[in-house]
């Protein structure tokens, strides 16, 4: 059997614009994802902010680290399409594509080593963009009327924490 006759018996959830799937630091429940439909974005806590790394586009696995070794959720998703069509993927059903689609595993860690090199390069350049704001403050105090200081011309790759609140109910866990 195929990578493809395995997606298809995938069970399906549909999660909706603005629902969180899973949060950074949670508990994983041993599954991960994949996303036929839509676009989530990952976002991460950084240096107190939650800072957007990247979207997950139809065709996409995400969340591997879960059935790899049941840590915490790295990051968090959120939908932000008007909807989403994702397959889980347990324990048991990764240990059956893997046999059954020796391609599935290659490819799973081909995009494992890919993103951990995206995802380090983006950390690295956001750390250092806020070193340099931060240095550029200290030395030029911004006025409360410049425009440029405007939070919303400045937090496109960040979401309201309000997004992200304990009593918000994650829907992949």
């Amino acid at each position: 059997m195929g990578l493809k006759e395995s997606l298809a018996k995938l069970s399906m959830i549909n999660i909706k614009r603005g629902e969180v799937l899973f949060k950074e630091g949670v508990p994983s429940n041993g599954a991960m994802f994949f996303l036929f439909e839509g676009q989530l974005d990952i976002y991460k806590q950084i240096e107190g902010k939650h800072t957007k790394l990247r979207s997950i586009l139809p065709g996409e696995f995400f969340g591997e680290m879960a059935i790899i070794n049941n840590s915490p959720r790295a990051a968090s998703i959120v939908v932000v399409s008007e909807s989403a069509k994702l397959g889980i993927i347990n324990r048991t059903t990764f240990v059956q594509m893997s046999q059954e689609s020796p391609e599935f595993l290659f490819l799973l860690l081909k995009k494992v080593i890919e993103r951990l090199y995206e995802t380090d390069g983006k950390i690295r350049a956001i750390k250092r963009k806020q070193d340099e704001d931060s240095m550029i403050s200290k030395s030029i105090p911004i006025s409360s009327n410049d425009p440029s200081s405007d939070s919303e011309n400045n937090n496109q790759s960040q979401v309201s924490l309000q997004t992200f609140t304990d009593d918000a109910q994650t829907i992949g866990e």
